[in-house]
């Protein structure tokens, strides 16, 4: 008494009917989650070390080159990587801040950091990995 306040369903259609309808709330949270591969458009990983590295290459303490970098360099560099972006992006990230040991070992943020350290050999990846 109590405890079950629902009617049971009337046969297995009906039940999974429901629970299918219950799940398309949660659908637009899951479509940029790192953890469900499946509903994925886009590998949110990629999009942190594309901030990341933007943010790097804004700054001069990491690493070390004569000039500072324009937006339309910055924009090379990441193609050369294998990371497009706008320049209204690059500007965006502007005043933030490097996150050091914020971008997890994934295949392919591996593959993009490995690349841009051939661009900047005395650059070492390993400062942003988890």
């Amino acid at each position: 008494m109590g405890y079950h306040q629902t009617k049971p369903f009337k046969d297995k259609t009906h039940c999974v009917q429901s629970r299918l309808i219950a799940g398309f709330g949660g659908m637009r949270y899951k479509q940029y989650s790192p953890v469900s591969s499946s509903q994925l458009k886009g590998d949110a990983y990629l999009f942190l070390t594309r901030r990341m590295v933007v943010r790097l290459l804004r700054t001069d303490r990491f690493l070390v080159h004569d000039t500072p970098l324009s937006r339309t360099d910055i924009s090379l560099i990441l193609k050369k990587i294998g990371l497009r972006t706008s320049l209204n992006f690059i500007s965006k990230q502007k005043n933030q801040c490097v996150i050091l040991n914020s971008i997890p070992p994934t295949p392919k943020t591996l593959e993009c950091l490995k690349r841009l350290q051939v661009l900047f050999p005395s650059f070492d990846h390993n400062i942003l990995i988890r």
